[in-house]
């Protein structure tokens, strides 16, 4: 009764086999076969090609990054702690720090851009400045990707300390006081700082800060 049982299983799974799809052969040419083609190497060496730029790329954006975090600190506190310093006027003075620091961050704005998936923000802006969309979602969605993230702090570090120098030389030339809580608010939000300073300018009779821009200045055009 067994060998009969064990028959009839035996030959079930033969008809089974015999009946069943025949799956295709997976074919894998090994990496120094004679049949390899310089074709498959150009197309491995193409996918290669992204992620090798991302690895390369990453650690110097992630440097940058901290370089137009940290460094604008160290201009700030001159421009707080010791604002009439020739130190301050040596270093602030020039539009230099703001150059150098916008330099790093055009180099993270090339290197994104440049990786894989590196466009995907242009995409989304036309979202933000679509009218008949809604312009926040748009920017939490350009805030979930990390490239632009790594452009867009520095950006507003940088704008923020071009503002705050225009505001430093402003009280120099006017001799505005209680400069430092315009700075020190700049630094952490930016606008609301500027309009503290114009706000201080007028509760002290020195007026709206020109910031630069003289009447007579116009009379030449």
């Amino acid at each position: 009764m067994s060998r009969r049982v064990l028959t009839s299983t035996l030959a079930l799974a033969a008809t089974a086999s015999a009946f069943s799809p025949v799956q295709p052969a997976l074919h894998v040419t090994p990496l120094h076969s004679p049949l390899r083609s310089e074709n498959d190497d150009s197309l491995i060496a193409h996918r290669a090609r992204p992620v090798a730029l991302t690895a390369a790329s990453a650690p110097v954006i992630d440097a940058l990054v901290s370089l137009d975090t940290f460094a604008p600190q160290f201009l700030w506190v001159l421009m707080v702690a010791v604002p009439r310093s020739s130190l301050t006027a040596r270093v602030m003075g020039p539009i230099a720090p703001v150059i150098a620091l916008s330099l790093a961050h055009l180099a993270i704005v090339l290197l994104a851009a440049s990786a894989p998936g590196g466009t995907e923000p242009v995409k989304i802006f036309a979202d933000v400045f679509d009218p008949a969309q809604n312009q926040l979602d748009g920017m939490v969605r350009l805030f979930e990707v990390r490239d632009f993230v790594a452009e867009e702090w520095p950006h507003v570090l940088i704008w923020d300390l071009f503002v705050g120098r225009a505001i430093w030389l402003d009280s120099l030339e006017r001799d505005v006081g209680f400069t430092w809580a315009a700075l020190l608010l700049t630094n952490g939000i930016g606008p609301p700082g500027l309009l503290l300073y114009v706000t201080i300018c007028l509760l002290s009779g020195r007026g709206v800060p020109s910031m630069g821009y003289r009447p007579q200045d116009r009379a030449e055009y």
